[in-house]
This record gives C-alpha cells, structure tokens and sequence, in this order.
C-alpha cells in the first residue's frame, strides 16, 4: 500500500463571510484543473512561510484584501 506516495502540497485557504453571513467563493478559471468549480481564497504555503503569511499573501495576490492578526 505504501509502494506509491504522492508528494505533500501544503495549502492555506480562508472562509470569508460577511455581516450577513454570507460565504465569498471564486470560480476556478478555464485552463486550471477543474474549471469552473467552486473554490475558497487560498493557495500553497511557499518553503519557510507560516500559514498566516501564506494565508495574507494569498488573499493580497488574489483578491487585493489586506488582513491582519
């Protein structure tokens, strides 16, 4: 059973909601692996970085959204 691993892809991703608790989903685009499906903010934990970092840096890249701790 152990005779094939996968390589670990580390991942940070965020659920964002609103006042109304409303849940903020992107779509994934056509070219990328499973286009046109439902997705959180996120992406993958670059070597050395905590998930925050990632997290924050995610959310910068992809959505211009700024946070802090």
């Amino acid at each position: 059973m152990d005779d094939f691993k996968r390589p670990v892809t580390e991942v940070a991703a965020g659920i964002l909601l609103d006042a109304e608790g409303r849940y903020l989903l992107g779509q994934r685009p056509e070219g990328k692996p499973y286009a046109g499906y439902w997705e959180v903010p996120g992406g993958k934990i670059e070597s050395g970085e905590s998930v925050f970092a990632a997290l924050k840096r995610e959310l910068q890249e992809e959505l211009g959204i700024d946070i802090e701790s």
